[in-house]
């Protein structure tokens, strides 16, 4: 998907403070040798604060740095892994109330760890059909302090999981940066390979079954291998994950030489290293030297990874970035953006002028 003319306006986050990982394994949540392996450093942890109330937070700063005031919005998405709340209730009205107001098409996206880069899709196509609409509010976020799921132990080969929110303005007029490329492709024969054989009714939510990605997918494994399927999966599951990274490259016009940064997924750091190699891309040019201070933040990796570029001055005008990442379905996103510069207001202003 070419989505050119389609701007990144203001990016915010919010990321409480981060438990470190050495104290973790003195209270026995993570086991040492785990610990050792994956490498990372800290997990942020929210404790009682809400994933809607942390979305708010991230949404407010977004808004304010990006020039586009709320009466302008006239999309907000908002895309989380886990439960946002009261069952039955949307927590992209608590945004409306308390930001945007009611004049706008509000949609809860729910598409796992690959959320926020569906809404970017669907913001995008929005917007084109829609231009009397200048702009719109992409959000996301998670606390995974609850009992149906365990930080620490979310399953074998699995980064544990942090808390925190995310929120980008996009926007049809210049922003920070130009999102010049965004990709999906789909692996439906692996669906499973997230579910495990467990069964699709009761909800494991309504029967307090806890969370086990690990288990599930030894389950699918042990299964593949008997039937035989397994390498033919595993080749096209990397297959996949190329070949949407390098769609999204092409269509941006660029080279993997051209990218500056690689944000990916949070990952324990052999995870991160086999899957940036597939692509091609060394652990270095990545931004898991971040990623590992704070966990899997669910859908907002990319932007917390973005958010934290921009804040330690890592970027330049003219930069290219490759935002990339695979979650459950299992589906695969990848996409480009072009930085324009660190200050919204100035890029505007040259637009207008014709600079």
């Amino acid at each position: 998907m070419r989505t050119r003319g389609t701007y990144l306006a203001g990016v915010g986050v919010f990321l409480p403070a981060a438990r470190n990982i050495e104290s973790a394994v003195e209270q026995g949540l993570v086991p040492a040798a785990t610990a050792a392996e994956y490498d990372l450093s800290g997990v942020a942890v929210a404790g009682r604060i809400s994933a809607p109330e942390m979305a708010l937070a991230a949404a407010q700063e977004a808004l304010k740095g990006s020039g586009v005031s709320a009466e302008d919005i006239g999309l907000l998405l908002y895309a989380g892994v886990w439960h946002q709340g009261p069952d039955g209730w949307g927590p992209q009205a608590y945004l409306q109330r308390h930001l945007l107001g009611d004049d706008l098409l509000a949609v809860e996206v729910r598409n796992g760890c690959n959320g926020t880069f569906s809404a970017l899709e669907l913001a995008a196509g929005y917007l084109k059909a829609f231009p009397e609409i200048p702009a719109a509010l992409v959000t996301a976020s998670d606390n995974f302090g609850t009992p149906l799921i365990d930080r620490w132990n979310p399953g074998e080969g699995v980064a544990y999981l942090g808390d925190g929110a995310s929120a980008v303005v996009v926007s049809t007029a210049p922003g920070f940066a130009e999102l010049s490329s965004l990709c999906s492709a789909t692996f439906s024969e692996m669906e499973e390979a997230h579910r495990g054989g467990e069964p699709l009714f009761p909800p494991n939510a309504t029967t307090a079954t806890a969370l086990d990605y690990g288990a599930r997918s030894a389950a699918f494994q042990r299964k593949a291998e008997e039937d035989g399927s397994w390498v033919r999966l595993l080749l096209g599951h990397q297959r996949h994950n190329v070949e949407c990274t390098e769609r999204a490259l092409e269509e941006a016009g660029v080279t993997a030489g051209d990218i500056r940064h690689v944000l990916i997924h949070g990952m324990p750091r052999r995870a991160a290293s086999s899957y940036l190699k597939i692509l091609g891309f060394s652990l270095e040019r990545s931004t898991w030297d971040f990623s590992r201070t704070v966990g899997h933040l669910g859908a907002s990796d990319h932007l917390a990874a973005l958010h934290h570029l921009l804040a330690t001055n890592r970027l330049e005008a003219g930069d290219h970035v490759l935002l990339c990442g695979f979650s459950p379905g299992v589906t695969y996103k990848a996409a480009v953006v072009r930085i324009l510069g660190t200050d919204p207001t100035r890029n505007r202003e040259a637009q207008a002028s014709g600079l």
